[in-house]
């Protein structure tokens, strides 16, 4: 019969899966419902808030593309992970030694406009992912080494430009600041070049020879770095919003990103439901049928 001690391991562990289990199932099948509930909007039209849209992937400038982290190839996101084989006796495993994704913002279209995904912190889904092994701790190509050199697993997933999208997060559309602020600002960036010469700014506004720039001269900078900065902003101002869809602030709502058809998605979702709630529904089962043993041994 197991000792007390062995029993009490057998719950925790039970307990611990279990609850793992039953939150990944319920997230799942959240996931699964919000895909199908949410209504498609186009981006000119869109609510702000939390909202579904569909497009796809633009295209960049070659001077913009990513690389991808292991292979090098052009995309417009990715992520990597590392993985090293470690034998210890009889038991082996794969350890995650290194992994990441890429943070840089995804330019998305529809038939109506453009859109910034940032997809720091989604649940990102790819028809790309690639798999393959090597004798380092980088790939030296995106091929497999040889039988005995598999001592690292590489993982590789990539967005491709002009690959379809699908997106459910926070949308927000941020417009430019107005041309009094941006006047402001410009003008004070100028003023902060201009002290960087201090000796050309007195030479050029110290009238009363003393060597240095009174309040009324400064107050002559601050007009001209004024007039210089307003002719800045009226060649150069941009009038056009900016629309971005980003992690939501209320964390109940996912944010998604995926190459996948809604359908698909949703039905994903819906198997990540069913085999999360298998394993919590066991380990529950497990977790009840050694719970009277371990009380007796307690009770000794």
């Amino acid at each position: 019969m197991s000792s007390f001690s062995d029993l009490i391991w057998i719950e925790i562990f039970l307990l611990g899966f279990g609850i793992f289990g039953w939150f990944g199932s319920f997230r799942g099948l959240r996931i699964a419902r919000l895909i199908e509930d949410t209504p498609t909007s186009k981006i000119r039209s869109a609510p702000q808030g939390y909202i579904e849209i569909i497009g796809r992937s633009e295209s960049r400038p070659q001077e913009d593309m990513l690389s991808a982290k292991l292979t090098g190839t052009p995309c417009v996101w990715y992520s990597f992970e590392i993985e090293k084989y470690t034998s210890n006796g009889k038991s082996s495993s794969w350890k995650t030694i290194e992994k990441g994704a890429s943070k840089e913002a995804l330019l998305f279209t529809d038939d109506t406009g453009h859109c910034f995904i940032h997809p720091d912190r989604a649940d990102v889904s790819t028809h790309t992912k690639k798999i393959w092994h090597g004798s380092s701790r980088y790939p030296s190509s995106g091929k497999n080494s040889g039988l005995f050199s598999r001592r690292y697993r590489y993982t590789e997933k990539r967005i491709h430009c002009d690959q379809p999208i699908y997106a459910l997060g926070h949308f927000e559309t941020v417009h430019p600041p107005s041309t009094a602020a941006q006047t402001k600002a410009a003008m004070n960036t100028l003023i902060n070049e201009w002290k960087q010469d201090y000796d050309a700014l007195v030479a050029k506004y110290d009238r009363d020879d003393s060597g240095d720039i009174d309040l009324q001269e400064w107050e002559k900078v601050r007009a001209d770095a004024q007039s210089e900065a307003a002719k800045q902003v009226r060649d150069d101002y941009d009038h056009t919003p900016v629309n971005i869809m980003s992690y939501s602030p209320a964390r109940s709502q996912p944010f998604v990103i995926s190459t996948s058809e809604p359908k698909a998605l949703s039905t994903r979702y819906r198997w990540h439901f069913i085999g999360f709630g298998i394993v919590a529904l066991g380990c529950t089962l497990g977790f009840f049928y050694f719970l009277p043993m371990t009380i007796n041994a307690w009770r000794g």
